[in-house]
């Protein structure tokens, strides 16, 4: 069976909020988040986060060890305007992976992705019956259009909430597919395409301050549960 290989892009440089893959969340750096969620997966073969910040890379090291792999990123693939797929492609290429392995890329942005969203992930990757996944929650929000028309519903048929089954954002926690389709496609997402439904975790997706505050919240309603 084709291994399976989680890889974590991290850039030294954010401008939403400084430093924010190694700032303390809880108690412990923002990108622990999902590499200890990850190292519970049975099913994943390698961990592997790329970056090009030196403090990263040696927080890691120190905590993990041989647990997870270091990946020397370019910073020509590390600038704000830097596609991840760069990234991806420089890594996969240097490290010769397998054109079958599954590739799923992780956000440490999405710290609370439960570990048993990227286990369907990987199953729907296994199953052969799929290229790609991502993950994507259901919101049940009607949506509008900036000209004022609405976009879910008509107006003189607008449903009732209970009976609404919603949309499904895409929530950027993960991307699973194949190395080969990434390689020639230079893309994350192709072919024939799943749609992942995330718990609650993933509605975080830490960007600014705000964001950050809700995460804190978020961990102190656990703690209180």
């Amino acid at each position: 069976m084709a291994k399976t290989i989680a890889f974590i892009p991290l850039r030294k440089g954010s401008k939403g909020i400084l430093n924010k893959n190694i700032r303390i969340l809880g108690d412990k750096p923002l990108v622990c988040w999902v590499v200890d969620t990850l190292l519970c997966i049975s099913q994943i073969d390698e961990i592997w986060v790329s970056t090009d910040c030196s403090t990263a890379y040696e927080i890691l090291s120190s905590r993990y060890g041989n647990s997870i792999g270091l990946f020397h990123r370019n910073p020509d693939n590390a600038g704000d305007s830097s596609p991840v797929i760069d990234a991806i492609l420089e890594f996969v290429n240097a490290k010769d992976i397998d054109a079958d392995d599954n590739f799923v890329l992780v956000q440490a942005t999405s710290p609370f992705t439960d570990r048993l969203d990227f286990i369907k992930a990987i199953e729907c990757m296994n199953s052969g019956n799929f290229d790609s996944c991502l993950s994507c929650r259901r919101v049940k929000h009607f949506i509008w259009s900036a000209d004022g028309r609405p976009l879910s519903y008509t107006i003189k048929s607008k449903p009732m909430r209970q009976n609404y089954k919603g949309i499904l954002l895409e929530t950027g926690a993960f991307y699973a597919s194949k190395v080969g389709l990434i390689k020639n496609s230079r893309q994350l997402l192709s072919g024939k395409i799943k749609v992942i439904e995330t718990g609650v975790g993933t509605s975080i997706d830490i960007d600014d301050e705000s964001d950050w505050k809700a995460a804190e919240h978020y961990i102190l309603d656990y703690e209180l549960k």
